[in-house]
């Protein structure tokens, strides 16, 4: 999955929803290549491509929105 420059985000399940952190990824698509992998109580997310860093931060933000959105 990540490659040696990819950023990893290991979001927890707790805060946020595996199902949402995968339609945030699908979403990002455009503007990053990102897999997710679920793994215990964590979403592993792997981020390539994020140019100056903001991309994965920003990531974060919009798939914490739409879990919480969503509750």
């Amino acid at each position: 999955m990540p490659k040696r420059s990819d950023t990893i985000l290991r979001l927890p399940r707790a805060l946020y929803d595996p199902r949402l952190v995968e339609a945030a990824a699908t979403e990002f698509a455009e503007v990053a290549e990102i897999a997710v992998v679920r793994r215990g109580n964590h979403t592993e997310v792997a981020i390539a491509g994020t140019g100056d860093g903001t991309v994965p931060s920003e990531f974060a933000n919009y798939a914490l929105f739409l879990t919480i959105q969503s509750r």
